[in-house]
């Protein structure tokens, strides 16, 4: 059973990103945080470029980085997951 400080959350692309188009792909500029680093709600994690717009992607809550998915240069569409994220 898991308790506070141990729920894992996904951060994943968000859908609405490009409104315009739901097919659209992007790529990822750049990832700010590793595995094992502290991040808080609201901060940014990541930069998605999406039809030459830099766009930040923030994170959902505050945790510590469990795993990164994705690297600079990386192709990303809606929903993929970029990180995953050890609740504290």
């Amino acid at each position: 059973m898991e308790g506070t400080g141990n729920r894992i959350v996904e951060v994943r692309v968000p859908d609405n990103l490009w409104p315009r188009r739901r097919d659209w792909k992007g790529r990822i500029v750049s990832i700010f945080k590793k595995p094992g680093e502290k991040v808080a709600q609201g901060e940014a994690i990541a930069e998605v470029e999406i039809e030459k717009a830099i766009i930040a992607i923030e994170s959902p809550s505050s945790g510590i980085v469990e795993e990164v998915r994705v690297g600079a240069g990386d192709p990303v569409g809606p929903g993929d997951v970029i990180m995953r994220l050890r609740e504290v």
